[in-house]
């Protein structure tokens, strides 16, 4: 298939393009133009990156990329580009231009005749208080990130019905591995632990449904290249895992556990205690995820690893 992809520079989008070339699509990714950008791409995308088309311009900025959607003839559209700094991205304001740009790309591209496209959402969007959370379980946005992911499921569920084109809504769950954001979570803690520190976390007792990022983007390949599946679809291991279970592990593989900090940073106010999907629909398409916990973190402390020596090798040259 020819394949749009937004967001192919970012943490899930590069792991996305990356695998759609490897299943032998002809992937075509939105940039924003500039040479920082140019070198994010060179980095995240690889040797697959020599196979993805550049479209410049910048998603917010609809003239931008109109005409590329109209003359493009694309077959499907991966749209994983969004707001993503952990310092604010739940309360930023942009998650409003770009609930406003991502329906324009939506419309723009069933016009245009594309016969599937696949969004991201995110797990956020569900009333937590439900436990397990299914496709099915009441909505109950958080925050304003959360609450524009769901209106833009709406909007996209109505543009596509009585339309040719099929839709996936595929709601994100905690996911970790290269590339990820340095402020979350796992990156926090492997940094520090690689640089000799102290591992500064809450307690850890909340509960979390966490997957490995290339698990997720081979799920949401899955998910575009299975026409059945529509509308929302959990991506996510389906386990709850408690967040000192993460820290453990990491401070075990590394031989740190006595650099952890437990309760030297608080708790969000009102976060939840337990939030893991239901993953079902998924599962009984046929796909299975690769990493367990162990493996996944495994594989993202190497990468991490790989970072700083290649960083310090960079410094010494």
């Amino acid at each position: 298939m020819r394949v749009l992809v937004t967001g192919a520079t970012g943490f899930v989008g590069s792991h996305v393009a990356r695998l759609l070339v490897r299943h032998g699509h002809e992937v075509h990714a939105l940039v924003r133009e500039g040479e920082a950008e140019d070198r994010l791409a060179e980095e995240r995308l690889g040797v697959e990156g020599e196979k993805v088309a550049r479209i410049r311009g910048d998603l917010l900025e609809p003239a931008s990329w109109s005409a590329a959607i109209d003359a493009g003839g694309f077959d499907a559209c991966v749209h994983l580009g969004w707001y993503a700094n952990p310092k604010d991205y739940l309360s930023a304001r942009v998650n409003v231009d770009l609930l406003n740009a991502s329906a324009a790309l939506g419309a723009r591209l069933v016009d245009a005749g594309c016969r599937r496209i696949v969004m991201a959402g995110a797990c956020f969007e569900y009333d937590v208080s439900f436990g397990f959370l299914s496709e099915s379980t009441p909505a109950g946005p958080r925050h304003l990130y959360s609450a524009c992911k769901r209106s833009l499921f709406e909007i996209m569920s109505h543009l596509v019905s009585s339309t040719p084109t099929s839709f996936a809504w595929t709601r994100l769950f905690f996911l970790y591995g290269p590339h990820e954001s340095r402020g979350r979570l796992v990156p926090a803690v492997v940094d520090a632990l690689l640089a000799g520190e102290q591992a500064r976390v809450t307690t850890g007792e909340q509960f979390r449904d966490f997957m490995h990022v290339a698990d997720a983007a081979a799920a949401i390949v899955h998910v575009l290249e299975h026409d059945e599946l529509v509308g929302p679809v959990n991506i996510a291991s389906g386990r709850p895992v408690r967040v000192r279970e993460v820290v453990e592990t990491i401070a075990g593989i590394l031989d740190a556990k006595d650099r952890v900090a437990w309760g030297a940073v608080q708790a969000r106010p009102n976060d939840p205690g337990f939030v893991c999907a239901d993953v079902s629909k998924l599962a009984a398409s046929g796909f299975r995820a690769q990493h367990d916990l162990e493996s996944g973190l495994r594989d993202t402390i190497a990468w991490s690893k790989a970072q700083r020596a290649s960083a310090l090798r960079a410094t010494q040259e």
